[in-house]
């Protein structure tokens, strides 16, 4: 009989711990280096567990990738249900992701199903926020509800959640935001209505090498044997992550390395496992991916890299990346393209999961839509530096 690839025979000791604890699922009992944030926000939701008190609270949780927004929100969430609990307040929480429903229409509707065992389809907008807001008001429920990369919405949307407690009696409030994206997309987002309604708003930075140092170690301890990452890889791990002061990077990096060392039934992560995963940590950015591109799209891609990692920036326009396109043509004596050329390779890198294209309506008080054009959860400096390798390889074949 043929054994099961899964079965006890093929187990084999493990470098890790626990490796979910790498897992971007996982939430930790602390969030080292967040001790300011945190207490904002506690101060700022405290109030939703005053019996006295029905009021709705709005926040904005903005900063770069890896920063932490997205663990600190659940945290919070966790934290806010189970001292709800305890104080006997009838309040519950809802996470949502933009990248998996990216309208206000599939918000609601999951939101309707999953919270209120609301059927939403066949209902319009209008009628969804009307029965959502009767069954909180019905159950004498508040709700918490965090929209991460929330830049996939327009601001007209999010004031859409927020209206919703205009349903209620003057002065009640049911539906707190928790609002999550970039602080530039944010500020794209923002119109004076929007910013009435925020009453406040956490930007958080990137981290510095010493916090990269204490959030990595303290991730390597829960996840990771003793003595499975020496001191010196783990000094390996900070030094690359610190070029992007994303720690999302890092705890990547000793996932993957750790997968790695298992694979080949290695006792310890080395610097070459390090080095090895460094490029499969953004999978999209993978040596294959770039080496089937034509040498204008990759351009194309050097063009949008470049532009993105000035800082504060995170989104871009088609013309500016065509401006800028125009002068890496120059720099690598290549012939520059037209306009609609160009956007079918933007459309290209797009389809390969490199770039974000995203239109939406402008706000209130104007007419039209505005495109960016975004890499997310890539850091441009990686994206730079990888199209460089590339274009320097083919130019030595």
């Amino acid at each position: 009989m043929t054994p099961n690839i899964f079965s006890e025979s093929r187990q084999q000791d493990s470098v890790f711990r626990n490796k979910f604890r790498l897992m971007p699922e996982f939430v930790p009992d602390e969030l080292p280096c967040r001790d300011n944030e945190i207490g904002q926000l506690v101060e700022n939701l405290r109030i939703l567990l005053d019996p006295d008190q029905s009021v709705a609270v709005n926040i904005a949780i903005t900063g770069p990738p890896g920063v932490g927004k997205t663990t600190m929100t659940k945290k919070t969430l966790n934290d806010l249900k189970s001292a709800a609990i305890s104080n006997k307040i009838n309040l519950d929480t809802f996470y949502v992701n933009c990248h998996s429903f990216r309208t206000k229409t599939s918000i609601l509707r999951r939101l309707a199903t999953d919270k209120f065992h609301i059927q939403g389809r066949g209902f319009s907008d209008e009628e969804l926020i009307e029965m959502v807001a009767t069954r909180l008001s019905k159950e004498n429920l508040r709700m918490v509800l965090a929209i991460d990369e929330a830049s996939i919405l327009s601001g007209k949307d999010i004031l859409s959640f927020i209206h919703l407690n205009e349903l209620f009696q003057t002065g009640e409030g049911r539906l707190s935001t928790m609002i999550i994206c970039r602080r530039s997309e944010w500020s794209l987002m923002l119109s004076a209505s929007l910013s009435g309604r925020i009453h406040d708003q956490l930007n958080l930075d990137g981290y510095t090498r010493e916090q990269l140092e204490i959030i990595l170690n303290y991730r390597k301890q829960l996840a990771f044997y003793a003595d499975v990452i020496s001191d010196k890889v783990m000094d390996l791990i900070v030094d690359i992550c610190t070029k992007t002061r994303n720690a999302r990077h890092g705890i990547e990096m000793m996932l993957r390395s750790g997968m790695k060392a298992n694979a080949v039934k290695a006792s310890v992560v080395t610097p070459e496992l390090i080095r090895e995963v460094k490029n499969e940590v953004y999978p999209e950015l993978r040596s294959d991916v770039f080496e089937d591109l034509k040498t204008n799209e990759l351009l194309t891609g050097l063009s949008v890299g470049r532009l993105l990692s000035k800082p504060g920036v995170v989104s871009t326009t088609v013309t500016d990346i065509y401006n800028r396109y125009k002068l890496v043509c120059e720099e690598y004596h290549e012939k520059i393209h037209s306009m609609s050329t160009f956007r079918i390779h933007l459309t290209t890198l797009e389809k390969l999961g490199i770039v974000s294209h995203s239109v939406g309506s402008l706000d209130e008080g104007t007419r039209g839509r505005r495109s960016k054009i975004s890499l997310y959860d890539i850091p441009a400096i990686i994206l730079v530096e990888r199209i460089e390798n590339v274009l320097k390889s083919k130019n030595q074949k």
